[in-house]
């Protein structure tokens, strides 16, 4: 026994969806590009170091004047932990 239904009422045409030909990602406004591992790295060193770096100036009790000090103190330090 077959059932057919014709409402007589028009019907939307399906749309078929196209697949994404390839990937994409979003990312967040203000979010550093890098363009290989190596440029990865050195922002994550530079990161690193820069950390470091405020956590002996709060150490010394956050004197005015050159971070120079500091910078060298924490990149020597990171370097020599690799």
């Amino acid at each position: 026994m077959d059932f057919e239904h014709d409402s007589g009422a028009a019907t939307a045409p399906a749309f078929e969806k196209e697949a994404p030909t390839s990937l994409t990602t979003v990312q967040e406004p203000g979010t550093p590009t890098y363009p290989d591992l190596n440029s990865l790295l050195a922002a994550l060193e530079h990161e690193r170091i820069a950390t470091l770096a405020y956590f002996y100036w709060q150490h010394r009790g956050c004197p005015e004047g050159s971070p120079d000090d500091d910078w060298l103190c924490a990149e020597q330090h990171i370097r020599e932990t690799r």
